[in-house]
């Protein structure tokens, strides 16, 4: 496992961006329905924080996951979760650009605002159905725990 000293480096770096995004899309919903703007641009502020902060934990996640036998239950697990992070990543990214260029426009209303809240959603349960997996790579398989 790629690992700082005697710490597993992905293991730490995941739960940044698991809080920032998820806390950042009940934000954003929720003061997007309950008009209050400075909650708005915390949650998109997270959001974005928690995007960026995706890429270091999938690098650190690719190269643990290179480490994995390749016919192991351990590796066939990783390849699911793998990529459920990554289609979390960019339905995130998707997201995120449509509202920069929906709000530009003035028009992240109506079917474009409630098309956004389901990018916004199906991103988290990604991450949530994704993430577990994750933590049942190192709770049930030990992945990554050191002995």
């Amino acid at each position: 496992m790629f690992e700082f000293s005697a710490i597993p480096l992905h293991p730490s770096l995941v739960h940044f961006p698991i809080a920032l995004l998820l806390a950042g899309t009940f934000a954003v919903i929720l003061f997007r329905l309950w008009p209050r703007p400075a909650g708005e641009q915390w949650g998109l502020y997270a959001l974005l924080a928690g995007w960026a902060l995706v890429i270091p934990a999938l690098i650190t996640g690719l190269i643990d996951k290179s480490a994995l036998p390749p016919d192991s239950p351990e590796n066939q697990l990783a390849n699911i979760h793998t990529t459920g992070m990554i289609a979390m990543w960019v339905v995130y990214g998707i997201a995120l650009y449509l509202y920069v260029v929906w709000n530009k426009k003035d028009a992240l209303a109506g079917s474009k605002l409630w098309a956004w809240f389901g990018l916004l959603i199906l991103a988290a349960l990604i991450l949530a159905l994704s993430g577990h997996q994750g933590g049942r790579l190192v709770y049930e398989l030990g992945v990554g725990v050191v002995r």
